[in-house]
């Protein structure tokens, strides 16, 4: 099972030894706007002391800060910079979604079923960065929403054959249908039954209600 791990307390230390204030991490970070962030947590030095407790939601949200900053860095400096010593939960290569939500609607959601990075570390940023740029169907997330989006990560574990609607666990698991050419994808928790949720997947793959397909269930990881 992955896990999502932080240590805030050690970060603290670590900021704090590293900076030299008395001051507490959570002081500095709100008191720091976001391109200071970026310059902070992208010098050597602070990735070496903090890399190593960083979460794939928090390795979204500094994508999403580098992204809007006035000095952009490129993803791949990015995830060359956060890949040197990462945690070995996170050093293989699965599939994975970055959905970003505000009041509890979706303004953008990115991803694959399967792996396409060496590491998730890598693949939650590039992931990130296709949400910010890639997502066409819904407006662009602009610089003044950020501090107000919600990041969900789904890291997804294994994709298996449904032959039984009933079979469906919409809380916990998604769903992917095709048919043809034609295909779709449900993350967990986006539909409240499996009626609903096999409908709805249709709907969004542009396969009517009456025509057969292959379900298949995708069982994941999320992050939040």
């Amino acid at each position: 099972m992955l896990h999502a791990y932080t240590d805030i307390q050690a970060i603290s230390r670590q900021r704090r030894a590293y900076l030299g204030f008395g001051l507490p991490s959570f002081c500095l970070l709100i008191c720091l706007p976001s391109f200071c962030l970026m310059s902070f947590f992208f010098t050597s030095k602070a990735v070496n002391a903090a890399q190593s407790s960083l979460t794939l939601v928090q390795v979204a949200k500094l994508t999403i800060d580098n992204h809007f900053s006035d000095h952009p860095k490129t993803i791949s400096e990015i995830v060359e910079t956060l890949s040197k010593n990462i945690h070995p939960s996170y050093r293989h290569s699965k599939g994975l979604f970055i959905t970003l939500s505000k009041h509890g609607k979706t303004r953008a959601c990115w991803g694959q079923i399967s792996g396409t990075e060496n590491n998730l570390v890598a693949a939650t940023a590039f992931t990130t960065e296709g949400a910010l740029t890639k997502e066409y169907r819904y407006p662009p997330i602009k610089r003044q929403e950020v501090p107000g989006l919600d990041v969900q990560v789904t890291v997804i574990d294994r994709v298996e054959p449904v032959e039984r609607q009933v079979s469906l666990h919409p809380l916990l698991d998604g769903l992917m249908v095709r048919s043809g050419g034609k295909a779709a994808v449900l993350l967990p928790g986006e539909a409240s039954d499996g009626h609903y949720q096999v409908m709805q997947c249709k709907v969004k793959a542009g396969i009517t209600p009456s025509e057969p397909c292959q379900m298949y269930r995708i069982k994941a990881h999320v992050f939040r």
